[in-house]
């Protein structure tokens, strides 16, 4: 009874924990994304629902509760990673990997302790029971804990292989030129917010345009999306707090742009004669 409860006060400390990282996230800049921002806030309510009702109900419906938050939380951020969501794609960040590693915890500590508060009776136990061998069976751990423990094995490996492929957003401060060399006045642009401020500029053939990114998450100022614009100019990825200089097409004109990372957030550069 003792590591049970243990167990769930370690549990309702992950999901506080993993609340907690989605919280800054969200203050930090995540709000401001379509989809996204309303759904991190529900996470993060559910995340500190779940940390105060774990150890007053305990329950096993609370405790599988938990751990199926812990999982799917983790699964939206490694699709996030590998294919992104509602067109927003994360890059590889100490935040995202510590509340990775929480969310595997989370779902191996509460799996177990939704499995032990099972009632003796229940369907659900006497099921399992069918599946522990005859043979020193108190002496073995059920098959239910040992596919909960291979599982969640796999998660981590799974999360080990795609943070370890992901793209990563701290690359040191440089400067790239698409498009023409440029030169001459300087024209800036900041993101911040997600956006582009100003989402429309008027800039001069050749002339040169500075990106910061004041997000803590990597953006990219991109020629398109229409394929007619692919290569025309890119800055490549601008991590937090970097600068980066393209130059203006030659050719007057409108040119859209947009960030390959987080599609939603778009501008049209204006190039007069």
């Amino acid at each position: 009874m003792r590591l049970l409860q243990t167990m769930r006060a370690a549990g309702a400390g992950l999901l506080a924990a993993t609340g907690g990282i989605h919280l800054d996230l969200y203050l930090t800049g995540y709000r401001h994304i379509p989809t996204i921002g309303w759904l991190f806030l529900l996470q993060i309510i559910a995340a500190f629902a779940l940390a105060i009702a774990v150890p007053l109900v305990r329950s096993p419906l609370t405790d599988a509760a938990g751990a199926g938050f812990g999982l799917s939380t983790l699964g939206g951020y490694l699709l996030s990673l590998w294919v992104g969501l509602f067109g927003f794609q994360e890059v590889r960040t100490t935040a995202g990997l510590v509340a990775g590693l929480i969310e595997v915890a989370l779902f191996l500590i509460l799996g177990l302790a939704a499995l032990a508060s099972l009632p003796e009776g229940s369907a659900v136990a006497q099921r399992l029971a069918r599946l522990r061998p005859e043979k020193s069976a108190a002496r073995r751990p059920g098959v239910a804990n040992l596919a909960l423990g291979g599982a969640a094995v796999v998660a981590l490996v799974v999360l080990a292989v795609s943070v370890g492929t992901a793209s990563s957003g701290s690359s040191s401060t440089s400067t790239t030129a698409t498009g023409g060399s440029g030169g001459g006045s300087v024209v800036k642009i900041i993101i911040k917010n997600f956006k582009f401020t100003p989402a429309n500029p008027d800039v001069q053939p050749g002339e040169r345009i500075a990106v910061t990114n004041e997000d803590s998450v990597t953006h990219t100022l991109t020629a398109g999306p229409s394929p007619k614009d692919k290569g025309v100019f890119t800055t490549g990825d601008v991590g937090p707090g970097q600068t980066k200089t393209v130059s203006a097409p030659a050719k007057a004109g409108m040119y859209p742009f947009y960030c390959t990372i987080h599609t939603f957030m778009t501008g049209i550069l204006i190039v007069g004669k």
